[in-house]
């Protein structure tokens, strides 16, 4: 299974949630392998896998490898086994390139109206007919702020996960480092390889 996480806007958890599924989907098959091909400009997937390395942490069975418009294109006709994720640049051929192959895309959000707007307009360069869903990170659920959001998203139509990321430190300082916890990222995963098998 190919997932691109895509949002045009930065700072939106690309790379948190692309390690994190990654390492869900190590966890809860043990046997297999998950590779994340980091096409952002930043590299922060690489500098994680970096970091780590440095720390004398490895992240398991997760590969971080870095991705270009050849090797997304290969994505298409060599899948791997297992689950490849895509941490998506925010604009330009290569975006679209990580969205071609991707069996789901992605389009993480937080609960301020500026990462809304920018999650609706990815969601709309998304082709018709890819399976593509909002995934609500950093979300602080008692604020009006996220009411605002879910009923945003509900009232579009918008797809989204029912699971919803919330805002915890563990998470943001997991840069650099395996994992300990997965949190809400499980219950992603699981939404995630249910609607791949419907």
């Amino acid at each position: 299974m190919i997932v691109t996480i895509a949002n045009a806007k930065g700072g939106v958890a690309k790379t948190t949630s692309a390690l994190f599924l990654a390492m869900a989907w190590t966890c809860r098959r043990p046997d297999s392998k998950a590779v994340i091909l980091d096409a952002d400009p930043q590299s922060s997937a690489s500098l994680w896998r970096d970091i780590a390395e440095d720390n004398g942490e490895t992240l398991g069975s997760v590969d971080v490898r870095p991705a270009n418009l050849s090797t997304l294109q290969r994505a298409v006709k060599h899948p791997t086994d297992g689950l490849t994720v895509v941490d998506a640049p925010p604009q330009g051929r290569l975006l679209e390139a990580a969205i071609t192959p991707a069996d789901f895309v992605i389009v993480p959000t937080s609960d301020s109206p500026l990462d809304l707007q920018q999650a609706w307009a990815t969601m709309n360069s998304i082709p018709e007919g890819k399976p593509a869903a909002v995934l609500i990170v950093r979300a602080e659920t008692n604020t009006r702020a996220y009411q605002a959001t879910i009923d945003a998203l509900d009232r579009n139509r918008t797809p989204r996960f029912d699971t919803v990321v919330r805002k915890r430190q563990d998470i943001k300082a997991a840069m650099g480092h395996k994992p300990a916890k997965l949190w809400e990222y499980a219950q992603v995963l699981a939404e995630l390889t249910e609607e791949e098998q419907a």
